[in-house]
């Protein structure tokens, strides 16, 4: 398994690029564990390995996957903020916006990631695209739909935006030029004109393409995962792995190797499960903000996601198990499930359904049998103040009986207040 859960997802904010004419490299723990030794300064956790650029190699050898960025010399990067037109059609007439308050959202948003990454990126803005080195475009337009309820809302192209121009032996690493010329947001989706904080999120999203993330991480909750959240819930800023990660990556010299995107045969690694009976973390994982506490299995690695946490049996994206917790604001279950039956019902086959008191507190259980070889057991509980905590726990179905006491006894200590 590679991904934890994804909860409430409708809108992608991705980056655009030519398909590989490969077949996809899937990161490997084997291959982080060699990066890693060779590399022992980087922060923990990351998602280093989703970051790296693919290069051919000219004498037909597997391609590299480097970690190419902006030089430190090109800071303070110059940008051009290009002001959006809002068409009569998309306004309210009797509360019209201003397109400088998109504007404003641009420029937090670079701020942010400014005061994010201890100073490694600084950004000043310029009067005209002539002078920058980055154009972000604002678009009055409603975002394209290319498959039903998936809406494209922010664009980076990253085609060529890494170019090798040699070997560098004594360091060995490619010295690479890397340049991205631009950024469009879509500022309206089949509802109208997006907020100005669902817009500062696209843009926060796409920047993180502009300094030199390829891919996406594998973590919901992460900034730099490929689907927004729905109008109900925005992620707020970088994560903590979104932090480390770049952090790394410009602390790291630029051409960095990551490794070479071979193709596996034993793409599969099994893991052992557990064995004896459950054993739960001494001191209980506390979410004060969003009101709930709990005992995570001993030894699994625990995550504050912003919206929750995340558990799991390994690391971050490749793990053996995983025990999530992310608290939505619905005032019911009834209301949850109106908007996420359908979301679920399509991620796999459902085995089993039922209510249940959780601590007290009103719940309903399912779990599903998913087409990638897991078992995705998820229990909605209702905290009787507008809010429903998803608790999502997922393994191999395989190893189903052994994490099915794990899952139950951490469940057994989730407390939830008001």
């Amino acid at each position: 398994m590679r991904r934890v859960v994804a909860l409430g997802l409708l809108v992608v904010a991705g980056c655009t690029s030519t398909p590989a004419p490969r077949a996809p490299y899937v990161p490997d723990r084997r291959d982080y564990a060699t990066f890693r030794a060779a590399f022992p300064d980087v922060l923990e956790p990351n998602y280093l390995p989703f970051m790296a650029h693919r290069i051919p190699q000219p004498d037909g050898r597997d391609d590299l996957l480097v970690l190419c960025r902006w030089e430190l010399e090109d800071m303070p990067l110059a940008v051009y903020i290009e002001p959006p037109e809002i068409p009569p059609e998309l306004e309210d007439e009797f509360s019209p916006r201003d397109p400088a308050d998109f504007v404003r959202g641009v420029e937090h948003a670079l701020r942010t990631w400014e005061s994010h990454l201890e100073g490694l990126v600084r950004f000043r803005r310029v009067p005209t695209p002539q002078q920058a080195r980055l154009r972000v475009a604002l678009l009055g337009e409603r975002a394209p739909v290319p498959h039903e309820d998936v809406k494209v809302l922010g664009a980076t192209p990253l085609a060529d935006s890494c170019r090798a121009i040699g070997w560098d032996p004594d360091a060995e690493r490619l010295r690479v030029e890397f340049s991205v010329l631009g950024l469009q947001v879509f500022l309206a989706d089949e509802f109208g004109l997006l907020s100005d904080q669902q817009v500062e999120w696209i843009v926060l999203h796409e920047i993180g393409h502009v300094l030199g993330m390829r891919g996406h991480s594998p973590i919901p909750a992460d900034l730099m995962y490929e689907v927004a959240r729905d109008r109900v819930t925005v992620v707020e800023g970088l994560s903590g792995e979104d932090v480390n990660s770049f952090v790394s990556l410009y602390r790291l010299p630029n051409g960095t190797v990551f490794g070479a995107a071979r193709e596996r045969e034993d793409e599969d690694l099994e893991v052992d499960p557990p064995t004896g009976p459950p054993m739960l973390a001494l001191a209980p994982y506390v979410d004060a903000r969003l009101g709930f506490s709990l005992r995570v299995p001993a030894g699994w690695l625990a995550i504050d996601t912003g919206h929750g946490m995340v558990s799991v049996d390994g690391l971050t994206w490749d793990y053996a198990a995983s025990y999530q917790v992310t608290v939505s604001r619905y005032p019911t279950l009834e209301a949850y499930l109106e908007r996420y039956a359908g979301y679920y019902l399509r991620r796999g086959r459902l085995l089993y359904r039922d209510s249940m008191v959780v601590n007290g507190r009103r719940a309903v259980q399912a779990i599903f049998a998913r087409p990638v070889g897991t078992v995705e057991e998820v229990t909605l509980i209702e905290s009787g103040d507008g809010r429903v905590l998803v608790v999502t726990a997922e393994c191999p179905t395989a190893h189903r009986k052994v994490y099915a006491a794990w899952f139950d006894a951490a469940l057994a200590t989730l407390e939830v207040w008001d």
